[in-house]
């Protein structure tokens, strides 16, 4: 006979089924490209904190916070866009909520890095890369680390160290330096080589993802950058 299942557990269950519901049905409402495809990274951490519910309802909480967050601050920018085009006010107030109701998660992390890119859009750069530097600190082997890591890396960039943050960045695809997976990293490297105005180079390592990772969620980006090169 088999193992009774408790009400408790039929509660798990379904805070379970209503978080990762809302999540999937997030994802069919937005099939969207986004930023260099970090909302298709950040929606595979937000199933995985679903599923971590199953286990803890706070964990469960804390990912739905987080995912309505994400849609205030997202709002409904046009496809591709690089800019958020939702409430930041609002947006603020939800990742801090995050924060201040689930600090010690990993969503709460989440919501910082979120805070520290409306800050940089804001101008507030020494409170955005401090912010960064912590959290890739923090998560230097995960989701979360890898995010700050390529924000740090968009900052750079803004600043001018183009020509360093290739270097960097060539290192990483060799293997010789942390920071991106490798998947990560040849597409900043081809975006940023389109950037600078140098077509083959850019061509060389966006063929390198598409043809080494079949499943990273940089290869419809990498797949359309390729099409507007010809």
């Amino acid at each position: 006979m088999g193992r009774r299942i408790t009400r408790k557990q039929l509660k798990k269950d379904d805070e379970f089924v209503s978080a990762a519901e809302v999540i999937f049905r997030w994802i069919a409402e937005n099939a969207r490209p986004l930023a260099a495809g970090i909302a298709a990274v950040v929606v595979i951490a937000l199933l995985w904190w679903a599923a971590s519910g199953w286990m803890s309802s706070r964990t469960a909480d804390a990912s739905l916070l987080l995912h309505h967050a994400m849609q205030t601050y997202e709002g409904e920018a046009t496809s591709g866009s690089m800019v958020p085009a939702g409430d930041l006010e609002a947006a603020v107030a939800e990742f801090q909520l995050v924060i201040d109701s689930h600090g010690n998660t990993d969503q709460a992390d989440m919501a910082r890095l979120y805070l520290a890119r409306i800050a940089l859009s804001r101008g507030q750069t020494d409170e955005a890369r401090a912010a960064l530097v912590e959290l890739a600190r923090k998560h230097d082997d995960d989701v979360i680390g890898r995010l700050a890591n390529l924000d740090r890396i968009n900052l750079r960039i803004a600043s001018g160290q183009g020509a360093e943050v290739a270097a960097d960045l060539e290192a990483m695809v060799m293997g010789q330096s942390a920071g991106l997976p490798r998947d990560a990293a040849l597409y900043r490297l081809g975006e940023l080589f389109v950037e600078e105005g140098q077509p083959e180079k850019a061509r060389t390592y966006l063929e390198m993802l598409v043809e080494e990772f079949p499943e990273s969620p940089f290869l419809p980006d990498a797949r359309q950058r390729l099409l507007e090169l010809g």
